[in-house]
């Protein structure tokens, strides 16, 4: 065998391997933003806003979270994880910090409507001189009679009813408004106070009652203390007028709150 021949086989046979090439850059290690892992979690929490008022701090926390986990993500190199979370988390609390508000807002005005409804009756039913029937709405739903031709029996001589009855008669607000029946105007004033809770709402609110004088038209104001209640067997809510007060001054009119 020829020198050539075998010097090009030992260049085969002892040819190095080659190795593969090592990446120009090792990806560097990022930590997970403690802050994203916060706003996402707030955001997911933040629905209950829509269940009470003092809830809705959480929607406020995860805003406040998740703008300061995408500063804190953006501000460092390589950036850390958690920026999806982060976003997520502030959308979820910018829809429910807005809809919590919202919703509350909407409850608020729909009580009111009810019990401007329900005042309404009562004055109706006053200046219908049906007073059986307006003293009727003081009373809990489960003691209520039924509003017929019938409900004066219920009031019988010597009954408890009776003698509420006649104490209700004897009110000055309720004589007058009695007296003027269809010659008095009723309208919507203001809502002096409304409160909610877990068992009922409360609304305050200020009726003008107009009617003609001898110089003129004349105004003076009812209020009406009513509670919602809603049993929890029940699906219905339930009004009742808790008190009443005529001549009083309006707060929007400068009265003061210590009416009841």
């Amino acid at each position: 065998m020829s020198e050539d021949k075998v010097a090009e086989r030992a260049r085969v046979r002892f040819t190095p391997a080659r190795l593969p090439e090592e990446p120009d850059e090792i990806e560097s290690y990022r930590p997970l933003s403690g802050l994203a892992v916060v706003a996402t979690l707030l955001g997911l929490a933040s629905p209950l806003a829509l269940f009470a008022p003092f809830l809705w701090v959480l929607p406020l926390g995860g805003l406040l979270a998740s703008l300061g986990a995408l500063r804190a993500i953006g501000s460092m190199v390589p950036p850390m994880l958690g920026r999806k979370g982060a976003l997520a988390g502030l959308a979820l609390s910018l829809i429910f910090g807005v809809a919590g508000p919202v919703d509350w807002a909407c409850y608020r005005w729909q009580i009111r409507r009810e019990a401007t409804r329900f005042a309404m009756q009562w004055f109706d039913f006053l200046r219908a001189s049906e007073p059986h029937k307006a003293f009727q709405l003081r009373l809990a739903a489960e003691t209520r009679s039924p509003l017929d031709d019938s409900l004066w029996q219920v009031y019988y001589e010597g009954s408890d009813l009776r003698q509420m009855l006649e104490e209700f008669l004897r009110d000055k607000a309720v004589r007058t408004l009695m007296a003027l029946g269809q010659k008095a105007t009723i309208r919507y004033f203001d809502t002096e106070a409304q409160e909610g809770g877990r068992e009922a709402d409360i609304v305050e609110q200020s009726y003008a009652v107009t009617y003609p004088g001898p110089e003129g038209p004349t105004t003076f104001f009812v209020s009406l203390r009513m509670e919602r209640s809603q049993p929890r067997d029940s699906d219905r809510a339930f009004w009742r007028v808790i008190n009443h007060r005529g001549g009083i001054r309006p707060r929007a009119l400068g009265g003061s709150g210590e009416e009841w």
